[in-house]
């Protein structure tokens, strides 16, 4: 074999790798993870909620872990696990569309129709990341940013615990921007 081309192959390899969804026979699709999480991050009385339909970056690409630990988790996260998220966010930077048919109160909008939802109405609009899973899918991370105007909003990185009895416990929350 050419050495040559070994930098190629191995590029091919991480790329074949990212561009997989996180999904396999523990983890739970984007949609349907967004689902068990959106009671928690967005507003539970609404009927439906606007979600941008392509996902935004996920900001947990680099992180300071005395940081996290001091001011942003609820509950104590191995080290190990922070820097597994961390790399499954830097090899997922491709992106993602969310399938409308499977979530359940999102209505999916793009970037031009948030717009004139938020300059018509006094909305919410949000968007997350593409959530990223732990290897044995004990935890994920995913961003959300949430806009109500021109100088509205707050982005934040959520980290989550899936429990004992299959749900996802938000245990760590470090706020990235925030205007009011």
């Amino acid at each position: 074999m050419n050495l040559r081309f070994l930098p190629f192959l191995l590029f091919l390899h991480l790329a074949a790798r990212a561009q997989k969804t996180p999904t396999g026979p523990d983890l739970p699709s984007p949609e349907a993870f967004v689902n068990a999480i959106a009671p928690t991050l967005v507003d539970s009385g609404l009927d439906h909620y606007y979600l941008v339909a392509g996902t935004d970056s996920c900001r947990f690409l680099k992180y300071n872990y005395d940081e996290w630990v001091k001011y942003h988790l609820v509950e104590p996260v191995p080290f190990q696990e922070l820097n597994d998220l961390a790399e499954k966010v830097y090899l997922s930077r491709y992106p993602y569309f969310w399938k409308q048919a499977h979530l359940h109160k999102a209505i999916c909008i793009t970037s031009h129709q948030a717009d004139s939802i938020l300059n018509a109405q006094k909305n919410f609009v949000y968007s997350f990341s593409l959530p990223q899973f732990t290897d044995d899918g004990q935890y994920a991370v995913i961003d959300l940013n949430l806009v109500c105007g021109d100088r509205c909003g707050k982005g934040v990185t959520c980290i989550f615990r899936l429990t004992a009895r299959g749900d996802w416990k938000l245990v760590g929350e470090n706020t990235n921007w925030e205007y009011h």
